[in-house]
């Protein structure tokens, strides 16, 4: 396969048709998305790529999220397989994400209006929509639950028997969880913040699917300073406690799944591995399983 030649195709079909007007630059090729920066006639785009079919729903959801008038970067044109966005290094409107917005607490206030504003038409969306939709829960599956013990090399300890011997009740406590639209990918990468700092986004959105509200409050929180998420929280309002509980025990277990499905055990799963020698893991299902 000649990505070059393919970028090129998707590009004329986008409506960039005279090929000598046009340099690329390279900028990420990761899980079969192509990322390339275009300068046409001396305008800057971003062409994204996707070679793997089960990806192309990053297109769609662009679609969705523009009809639900929530707020994304720019989508200039888009084929079955490619997207054409602005360039937010080059934007009048938007800036990419620093470490630093991490810690800023009024970007952090925007944020929450954002997922806000996501939860809120997401929720009334998704009606008769779910199977349309990536679930990150999806993947809490029984033989993944056994490739987490086997790899962990975790297999006597006694949060494993939890799980399984209660797994149709788990998931039925899940299914009872109020749905909505949630982005799950959250890093500064892919944040944008206005020139003017009045509105703070989220783009690229390959993982945004169906879950429960507060899986993004905690995603967020997590990376957040301390005050940052004190700040996000206070502007996004009530937390759902149920909602917690749940993802106190879910989320280490879909961290674990993920890390242990790589070649290589990743540095950003050690804690979640910790959760099950110290106990944490079990004591967040027992507070699940509990009738």
């Amino acid at each position: 396969m000649n990505i070059i030649e393919n970028i090129y195709k998707e590009l004329f079909k986008l409506g960039l048709s005279e090929t000598n007007h046009i340099d690329l630059q390279k900028i990420r090729d990761k899980d079969g998305i192509y990322l390339f920066r275009v300068n046409y006639k001396n305008k800057y785009y971003i062409i994204k790529y996707f070679f793997k079919k089960e990806y192309k729903r990053e297109i769609k959801n662009y679609s969705i999220l523009k009809d639900l008038n929530i707020s994304t970067i720019k989508v200039f044109a888009h084929t079955d397989r490619s997207i054409l966005l602005e360039d937010l290094e080059r934007s009048e409107n938007y800036r990419l994400g620093v470490k630093s917005d991490l810690s800023d607490i009024e970007v952090a206030r925007l944020l929450a209006e954002w997922y806000l504003d996501l939860h809120n038409k997401g929720q009334k969306y998704i009606v008769d929509k779910c199977d349309n939709f990536y679930r990150e829960i999806d993947i809490i599956t029984k033989e993944n639950l056994e490739l987490v013990k086997y790899r962990s090399n975790t297999s006597g300890y006694k949060v494993w028997s939890i799980i399984l011997d209660n797994y149709d009740l788990i998931f039925n406590k899940i299914e009872d969880l109020e749905k909505t639209l949630t982005y799950n990918d959250f890093y500064c990468t892919n944040l944008a913040v206005s020139n003017h700092r009045k509105k703070a986004i989220m783009f690229d959105y390959n993982l945004l699917g169906i879950g429960y509200r507060y899986s993004d409050i905690r995603n967020v929180c997590s990376s957040l300073s301390e005050e940052a998420g004190k700040a996000f929280i206070k502007e996004y309002g009530n937390i759902n406690e149920t909602e917690k509980v749940m993802d106190d025990g879910l989320s280490i277990l879909i961290t674990l799944i993920f890390a242990y499905k790589r070649s290589k055990f990743p540095e950003w799963a050690k804690k979640s591995l910790n959760a099950v020698f110290n106990g944490e893991l079990e004591r967040a299902f027992k507070k699940i399983t509990k009738d």
